[in-house]
C-alpha cells in the first residue's frame, strides 16, 4: 500500500477475516467443545434471566410462560451436557465463567429495564441462539445434528412466543402486571 492509497476500512477488513479483534469466536472455525462449553454457559444465564423475571412480573400468565421457558432452559443445559459427554467422553465439561456475546445475546434483567426492553432482548437471544444451534448442527455428527436441529427449532418456537408477549406490553399499558382476562375484558 502506497502512502497515498487510502486508510483501509477495519471493519471492513474484520467483515472479510483479514483481522480478528480480540480472537473472536466463529461458530464456523471454533472447536466443538469450546462452542459446547459457551453454549450450556448461555443456556445457564437463560434459565436464571427467566427465572428472574418470572419473579419481577405480576400477571400470572406470563410469569408462567418465564417459569417455562427457564424450566426449557435448564433442560437444554441437560442435553447439552449429555452431548459433550457423548462427544468428549471422560471429559469434564469446561463452562466459561462469562458468556460469549459473538455467539450469544443476553439479557439485561436489571431493574431499571423496561419488560419490552427485556422482552426484545429475549427475542434477539432466541434468535441468535436459534442460528447457532443450525450453524452447530453442521458441524457434529450424525445423531448429535438431530439434537442440534431441535433445539435450534425449540429457540424458535420461544421467539415466537416472545414475540407474542412483545406484541401485548405494547397494547396494553399494564399487561406485566395484571392478569389477562382483566386487562382486555
Amino acid at each position: 500500500m502506497a502512502l497515498s492509497d487510502p486508510i483501509p476500512n477495519i471493519e471492513l477488513l474484520r467483515s472479510i477475516s483479514i483481522i480478528k479483534e480480540n480472537d473472536m469466536l466463529d461458530v464456523a472455525t471454533a472447536s466443538v467443545k469450546d462452542l459446547l462449553g459457551y453454549a450450556i454457559r448461555s443456556e445457564m444465564d437463560s434459565n436464571k434471566a427467566y427465572s428472574t423475571l418470572s419473579d419481577r412480573v405480576s400477571n400470572p400468565l406470563l410469569k408462567e410462560k418465564f417459569r417455562w421457558l427457564a424450566f426449557e432452559e435448564d433442560k437444554h443445559r441437560v442435553m447439552l451436557t449429555k452431548l459433550y459427554s457423548a462427544l468428549f467422553p471422560n471429559q469434564t465439561v469446561q463452562i466459561p465463567e462469562k458468556p460469549s456475546e459473538e455467539l450469544f445475546k443476553s439479557i439485561d434483567v436489571s431493574p431499571s429495564t423496561t419488560l419490552v426492553e427485556i422482552l426484545f432482548q429475549a427475542m434477539e437471544a432466541e434468535k441468535h441462539a436459534e442460528d447457532f444451534y443450525a450453524r452447530l448442527a453442521e458441524r457434529v455428527g450424525n445423531s448429535q445434528e438431530k439434537l442440534l436441529h431441535y433445539l435450534s427449532k425449540v429457540e424458535h418456537s420461544h421467539y415466537v412466543m416472545l414475540k407474542t408477549e412483545y406484541d401485548a406490553v405494547q397494547d396494553f399499558a399494564d399487561y406485566a402486571e395484571q392478569d389477562v382476562d382483566k386487562i382486555v375484558t
